[in-house]
């Protein structure tokens, strides 16, 4: 359904003050299905599981090789499997409420404007809770080896040696993650580097990527993610993401999950003139970082 199909149909539902209708409509478009688990995939591996399946990640082991001895009957490998860690799952619940004198008047927008919204906040809760998880694994008491706080902006020294640290503990960096404030400096240090001379040496491709587009897509081999800032909203303007801590990241460090589908609940309260009608959407939600020796934290300001 094309959104001048929605509009027309919100309107004949509202004429015929059929509002359970409405609310069947709204749903149809609110559902924001599996978009959560999409958005993480940029940082951790991700599926989504039923409710009832399986929160515990267990480990496979006891096979062994041993040298072959002709004639010998060889010993066999018993394989044994243990329960290494748990999902403790958490949720997020986003919840909207308009009276029927707003519905008919049309002035809080369309139901399309309605969705993006409601899902706008679910994708800004989520990214917030993974990217704060994250940044906040190692600091510089925990592990030196892992964090470290620049005292400034990004520098080439600084990265490269995050990116290394991480390609000896992982299979390798699979993206350079934060805000694109944070990552901007990679612009001006990323255009080129130093031979074994001492001499600084320029890449054509990444000057031409970095003045036509304003930004570089990889950096010492690594991708560089840029999260774009989010605020609640303009007038309290408060940031949804952290802005002081740059991310580098290796393959298979954790997992995110969502736990069943997105619970819809949806009724009209007649109680008040005129009636109120609410719909509210809930997901139950999961992560594990299991190899958090494959994150870097930048502390950078």
């Amino acid at each position: 359904m094309d959104e001048l199909k929605l509009k027309e149909a919100y309107a004949s539902l509202i004429k015929e003050g059929k509002r359970e209708a409405v609310a069947q409509l709204i749903t149809e478009y609110v559902e924001p299905g599996h978009i959560t688990t999409d958005f993480v995939s940029l940082l951790l591996n991700s599926r989504s599981l039923n409710a009832g399946d399986s929160l515990v990640k267990k480990v496979r082991k006891g096979i062994k090789v041993r040298t072959l001895v002709p004639g010998a009957i060889h010993l066999a490998s018993e394989i044994t499997v243990s329960d290494r860690i748990n999902f403790v799952l958490d949720g997020l619940d986003v919840k909207a409420t308009f009276n029927e004198w707003e519905m008919e008047s049309g002035e809080l927008g369309t139901v399309e404007s309605i969705r993006s919204e409601m899902q706008a906040k679910l994708r800004d809760a989520v990214m917030n809770k993974v990217f704060t998880a994250l940044t906040t694994v190692w600091t510089a008491v925990n592990t030196p080896s892992n964090f470290i706080n620049v005292g400034g902006a990004l520098n080439a020294t600084v990265l490269k040696n995050a990116i290394d640290r991480i390609n000896q503990t992982t299979g390798g960096v699979k993206a350079v993650i934060g805000t694109r404030a944070a990552l901007t400096p990679v612009t001006t240090f990323g255009a080129g580097y130093t031979d074994g001379a001492g001499t600084s040496q320029i890449v054509s491709e990444n000057i031409r990527e970095i003045m036509s587009t304003g930004w570089l897509g990889k950096y010492y081999g690594a991708p560089l993610i840029a999260l774009q800032q989010e605020y609640d909203n303009p007038e309290d303007y408060n940031a949804l993401l952290p802005a002081d801590k740059v991310l580098v990241i290796g393959h298979n460090v954790g997992e995110f999950i969502t736990y069943g589908e997105t619970k819809t609940k949806q009724w009209s309260d007649m109680e008040p003139t005129p009636p109120q009608w609410f719909l509210e959407l809930y997901q139950r939600m999961g992560l594990i970082i299991d190899r958090a020796e494959g994150i870097y934290v930048i502390k950078v300001t």
